[in-house]
């Protein structure tokens, strides 16, 4: 028998939430604009991939985001926008 890590959580607004869904939370209100700097999106999705260490799903989904920022120096807010949404769904539990 296989046994998953249980997610780190911390406390927001009086409920537990895990430290990858509020991360994901404030990266997805800090957009703002048409563009970003590269640069700073390959640095939040490191820091989402610590967060995500306990969840494979939700770490598989961030390295495969990893290999395919696009973009020389700038993102568009789509893209980012797009990924955190997927991102969030992936660090969803799964139905039981």
């Amino acid at each position: 028998m296989t046994s998953q890590a249980t997610p780190a959580m911390v406390p927001i607004d009086g409920n537990m939430v895990s430290v990858l869904d509020n991360l994901i939370d404030e990266l997805q209100n800090a957009i703002e604009g048409q563009l970003l700097d590269k640069g700073r999106v390959i640095d939040n999705l490191l820091d989402l991939r610590l967060a995500a260490e306990d969840n494979p799903t939700a770490l598989a989904a961030v390295d495969a985001l990893l290999g395919s920022v696009p973009g020389k120096s700038v993102v568009e807010t789509s893209w980012w926008s797009e990924a955190l949404t997927g991102l969030s769904d992936a660090a969803a539990p799964a139905p039981v």
